[in-house]
């Protein structure tokens, strides 16, 4: 039990500043392609999917960076059960990142090829979630390179 404390501590220790770069902190709430989001790219609670109905409101630093630890750990625990391999924290934090941005489904996506220690595949995987709203974006380019460089450090 105490080391996967440790293993947890060390990812969540490399994972908090790379959100904060890479998400950017919002302080009232922003549309975001399909969501109401605010702090560090979290959904605004009880918001509706509707560009239109601005849920209003704010949220501290603090109180972002609780929200979206809880998130990361949601699927921490859902991911850890699916890969069967070692990953070191900062493996762990790079996977973790991609997840929070785009989904633990499709996280699971990238599952079969670090299990397989394929990561020619994993890279291309990786690389591929590039779109929002239907269209390719630079952020989300320089996101899954940054994500890369920290999972193959």
């Amino acid at each position: 039990m105490a080391a996967i404390f440790l293993t947890a501590a060390s990812w969540k220790q490399v994972l908090q500043p790379f959100l904060v770069k890479w998400e950017g902190f919002l302080q009232f709430p922003k549309w975001d392609f399909k969501q109401w989001s605010w702090g560090y790219g979290s959904r605004v609670p009880g918001s509706v999917d509707d560009p239109a109905i601005n849920p209003g409101g704010q949220i501290t630093r603090a109180a972002a960076m609780i929200e979206a630890l809880k998130h990361v750990v949601k699927d921490y625990e859902y991911l850890k059960q699916l890969v069967k391999v070692h990953l070191k924290p900062k493996q762990w934090a790079a996977l973790l990142s991609f997840s929070y941005n785009l989904g633990p489904g499709n996280a699971d996506n990238l599952v079969s090829a670090i299990n397989m220690g394929d990561n020619e595949t994993l890279r291309q995987k990786w690389n591929s979630y590039i779109m929002a709203g239907g269209t390719v974006k630079q952020y989300l380019i320089d996101r899954r390179a940054a994500e890369w460089e920290l999972y193959s450090s």
